[in-house]
């Protein structure tokens, strides 16, 4: 009998706690901020995304759950405890402070059950003549329930914030860390099983992703070495995890070619997918969706500016 086995990533727009830490860009996550995000706020986003979290591969609760834009240790136990109230127990986390400028994190939440972590630690990235600071890459490796390793990276590139060409070689450079990052595991054990889930805020068919990273996009001979984007046939027909002039598909889940081929681990293409259910999205005046955001110009109290995404294994 196969175990089913899930893992979702989610970034949680601008996760932050209400309290101003003196050595972050946080000011305006503050009740006195620009944002003037309270205590109820803080409280009402915890509760909303600790729902999209247990809907995402319901009735179970994901094995794995990655994150984007998470401030500190207090927000993932704000998360956990939001969890719990729903039933979902057994549930540990792997945050690093990262040296990003705002204190914008990756993390991971998993469940100690089904997922025993042997080791993790943050990727340094250094953006060369780039006074800017970014987010770490995080790296766990851990233990399924059918025995076989697993090999995660969580990542959230640098943004478009200054337009897609002048941030284009930062997201080349975390691209080229990552995929240093893999070299050296598969080097170790070229049958790893590797899955990078993440905002690349670059789209698959970007360079970052297509040729530094070396995601590919076609699944036909698969070579066990290489990278590919099970999320590619998604986007190929147009879907997206956020909005920018229409749908773009920055949060993608690419896997090694080991993963596509093991004897113990079912895995495929069609087994990820976006999580669009029309509660999580708002509809403008003339009908068109987009995630609803937590800010939108002013306090909307929605869930974030970007849809989960996730991938399902099955155990042998």
């Amino acid at each position: 009998m196969l175990q089913p086995f899930s893992l979702i990533f989610y970034n949680t727009e601008n996760f932050y706690d209400t309290v101003d830490d003196p050595f972050t860009m946080d000011d305006d996550f503050t009740p006195d901020g620009f944002r003037k995000w309270t205590e109820n706020r803080y409280k009402e986003k915890v509760k909303k995304l600790t729902n999209v979290i247990s809907e995402v591969v319901h009735p179970e609760f994901p094995d794995i759950i990655a994150l984007a834009e998470i401030e500190n240790k207090t927000v993932m136990e704000s998360i956990l405890a939001g969890m719990g109230m729903k039933g979902g127990k057994s549930y540990s986390y792997v945050h690093y402070d990262s040296p990003d400028e705002r204190g914008s994190d990756v993390a991971m939440i998993f469940n100690t059950r089904t997922f025993r972590v042997l080791e993790s630690h943050p990727l340094l990235i250094h953006l060369p003549g780039v006074e800017d600071r970014t987010r770490d890459i995080l790296y766990v490796k851990g233990i399924l329930p059918n025995g076989e390793q697993l090999h995660l990276f969580v990542t959230h590139f640098p943004s478009r914030a200054e337009g897609r060409e002048l941030s284009e070689r930062r997201r080349y450079f975390a691209a080229s860390e990552l995929r240093n990052a893999v070299y050296k595991v598969t080097a170790e054990d070229p049958e790893a099983n590797i899955i990078i889930m993440g905002d690349f805020n670059d789209t698959p068919d970007d360079n970052s992703v297509d040729e530094v990273l070396g995601a590919r996009k076609n699944f036909k001979d698969i070579n066990s070495l290489r990278l590919y984007n099970l999320l590619y046939p998604r986007y190929s027909k147009g879907m997206g995890s956020t909005y920018h002039k229409g749908w773009v598909l920055f949060d993608q889940v690419i896997v090694s070619g080991n993963l596509l081929t093991s004897p113990t681990i079912d895995c495929k293409p069609e087994y990820a997918d976006i999580f669009n259910p029309t509660w999580l999205l708002h509809f403008d005046r003339n009908n068109r969706p987009r995630p609803n955001r937590t800010y939108s110009g002013k306090y909307v109290g929605g869930y974030s500016d970007h849809l989960p995404i996730y991938l399902r294994l099955f155990l042998k």
